[in-house]
């Protein structure tokens, strides 16, 4: 058993962290359960001005000091995508039980050799976005086991019209606002693995393993601008993925940067069954979390109307979010965290463990390979393996 409170480092003091990490881990009652001792950052101004503001008592530059220098239980990897893997590698070989930012990596191999080294260094790793942790993932899952919806035929969900260049923070002066982007449009990066990633984690958690994938894509902007420089795109901005679940559900998952609809949620999930139909129809922002869904029972031409049904989830309902964290941004990544740290002090696996994220992490992979072949992919992991 761990003693609280757990020591932790922060590694990317940008725009996530500044906006929703730090702010949550500030607050009395995450203090009393885990203490951030030391944060890195590239940008050394950045990390020294995030360790005054945010009264952290040491900040780097460079991983490998830290990790040689500061005494901590936990690291959390809040960097680009594309440095996912580096990072929390290197904690994960230092002893050190490690929270991923999503995507958990960029390849299958990367994801792989994470967990592999999870199990031999004897340590807990927890990856985003976790909706196990949030209570409409299991009442979503327990409408489609209980054959209420008969068997689920088709799905759609969508993430359009996002840009981090837009991102308010980035618009102000000085280390800790004027946070360059560019990352986003790099290769490893883009709409499917940061953006489209919490509609595949949704769907893989309510529906199970995915088996093939097919998708499209292309660049709809090849150049975006932030603070008078141009940035070339390097991947796709505008994607649709098809998947075919081991359930043999359909589905259609769209990623583009592009405006979003007024009429369904962003991040939303519908699923259409030989029954019956459930329908997301709220989800929090700043979340990601479904917190309305309705469900009809037959009504088609050839199903009797079986009545309707609506659930209602509060975010209040989640472990760990009193009405200090819900005032703040992106308190999923809170959530993510503190049951994380709860894993460790009681020794137990987490819930939003490195397996299903290492799935998704293929479902994107094997996405961009469709995407430049033409060819459907067949994929090699499950949710739960």
């Amino acid at each position: 058993m761990s003693i609280l409170p757990l020591r932790a480092a922060l590694i990317g003091c940008g725009s996530v962290s500044q906006r929703g990490v730090l702010p949550h881990l500030s607050l009395e009652d995450a203090k009393a359960r885990i203490q951030l001792i030391a944060v890195v950052d590239a940008v050394a101004e950045r990390a020294a001005r995030s360790a005054e503001k945010w009264d952290v008592p040491a900040w780097y530059t460079d991983i490998d000091a830290m990790l040689a220098q500061s005494d901590v239980d936990l690291v959390l990897v809040i960097t680009p995508i594309q440095q996912h893997f580096d990072h929390a590698m290197r904690a994960i070989q230092a002893g050190k039980h490690v929270y991923i930012q999503k995507s958990m990596t960029t390849t299958l191999a990367e994801a792989d050799a994470l967990l592999a080294a999870r199990d031999r260094m004897n340590v807990k790793l927890a990856a985003a976005p976790g909706f196990e942790l949030f209570p409409s993932t299991a009442k979503m899952r327990n409408v489609v086991e209980s054959g209420a919806l008969g068997r689920v035929a088709m799905v759609y969900t969508y993430t359009l019209g996002f840009g981090h260049e837009y991102e308010p923070i980035r618009r102000d002066e000085g280390a800790l606002n004027a946070i360059d982007p560019t990352w986003y449009y790099r290769s490893g990066a883009g709409p499917l693995p940061d953006v489209t990633i919490y509609a595949l984690q949704l769907a893989t958690s309510v529906l199970g393993s995915v088996r093939r994938v097919t998708a499209l894509g292309n660049k709809i902007l090849p150049q975006r601008t932030w603070r008078n420089r141009t940035i070339e795109i390097e991947v796709e901005d505008n994607n649709v993925v098809l998947m075919e679940f081991h359930s043999g559900a359909l589905a259609v998952a769209v990623g583009s940067d592009c405006v979003g609809s007024r009429m369904n949620p962003w991040g939303g999930l519908s699923l259409y069954g030989t029954q019956g139909a459930l329908e997301v129809t709220e989800v929090h922002g700043a979340s990601g979390y479904p917190t309305r869904f309705v469900v009809r029972r037959g009504g088609s031409w050839a199903v009797a109307d079986g009545g309707f049904t609506e659930e209602i989830i509060h975010l209040s309902d989640c472990p760990y979010l009193t009405p200090a964290h819900l005032a703040i941004e992106e308190p999923h990544l809170y959530v993510d965290i503190m049951e994380l740290v709860d894993a460790i002090v009681e020794d137990r696996p987490c819930r939003a463990g490195g397996e299903q994220a290492r799935h998704v992490v293929e479902i994107i992979e094997a996405a961009r390979r469709a995407i430049a072949s033409g060819e459907t992919q067949s994929l090699s992991t499950e949710v739960g393996r």
